[in-house]
């Protein structure tokens, strides 16, 4: 039996643990498809218009979601980063107000035409800003909510002063065919698909958390990464907590390499399912 005195880091030799979601990473693992996605979504935003993002959950869009919103050009665009879109009407309203400094108890105008003038003024001042509104779990927003977010993205002129980013899972996707939601499908340019990691990315992203945590390289051993990545399909959420359920019994068992025994005598597949 372990020693309980010891600690995690102790006992493996990282400086964190490499698949714990408390630490923050100052780089992040890219894989190609998100490359090529986070340029054609940075050059559609260039040129005003709007779009989604959908897939599984664990196909990293949250961290592709945060990579382009601090990758935007804060002297250009203001981004309103709505973290749950499954607000009720009136909350996405005032949750956008008050990301943008506005005060959202304001009383004759309704705060929806405040909303619109402030855009629009934004984007018409000096040093003008491009408003992008982006809005994670866009699969649980109301069809009147997105009605709204349409109409904050074009002055009575009809000139385009902000886009619509929309993550979501498949539900988005299927919903954005539905003929009710035409006038907010007919704004989307495009609706990319989140493709997952290959197997090669996969063993590439374990072998990039175990580096940035300082942890032995040869912590898990090849045969063991290779059941973790052919299991998990390239789903980061999935790898993570395969990995840290592998940690978890070694630590117990007081071993130090993660084989693939261990593997097995876990039961891991059923934590896919």
């Amino acid at each position: 039996m372990m020693n309980a005195n010891v600690s995690y880091s102790e006992f493996f030799g990282f400086r964190h643990h490499p698949f714990s979601d408390t630490w923050t990473i100052k780089t992040r693992f890219v894989s190609e498809n998100e490359m090529m996605l986070e340029k054609k979504c940075a050059s559609l935003l260039s040129c005003g218009k709007s779009f989604a993002v959908t897939g599984p959950s664990g196909s990293g869009k949250s961290t592709f979601v945060q990579n382009m919103v601090s990758g935007l050009d804060h002297h250009s665009y203001l981004p309103v980063h709505i973290h749950y879109g499954g607000l009720k009407r009136s909350g996405v309203i005032r949750a956008i107000a008050e990301t943008m400094g506005i005060d959202s108890a304001c009383r004759g105008v309704p705060l929806l035409v405040k909303l619109q003038k402030h855009i629009i003024e934004t984007a018409s001042q000096a040093k003008p800003l491009y408003t992008v509104f982006v809005i994670d779990d866009a699969q649980l927003m109301e069809r009147e909510s997105l009605m709204d977010l349409c109409s904050l993205m074009s002055s009575p002129q009809k000139k385009v002063s902000a886009s619509l980013f929309l993550i979501g899972d498949e539900m988005l996707s299927r919903t954005l065919r539905l003929n009710v939601m035409t006038p907010i499908r007919s704004r989307m340019t495009f609706v990319f698909p989140m493709e997952p990691m290959n197997e090669k990315e996969s063993r590439a992203f374990i072998a990039f958390r175990l580096e940035a945590s300082g942890a032995p390289a040869n912590l898990f051993d090849r045969e063991t990464v290779d059941l973790v990545c052919a299991h998990c399909r390239g789903n980061r959420r999935l790898i993570m907590n395969m990995c840290t359920m592998l940690l978890e019994e070694a630590f117990a068992r007081n071993e130090k390499t993660i084989g693939p025994q261990l593997f097995f005598d876990l039961g891991i597949f059923d934590l896919t399912e």
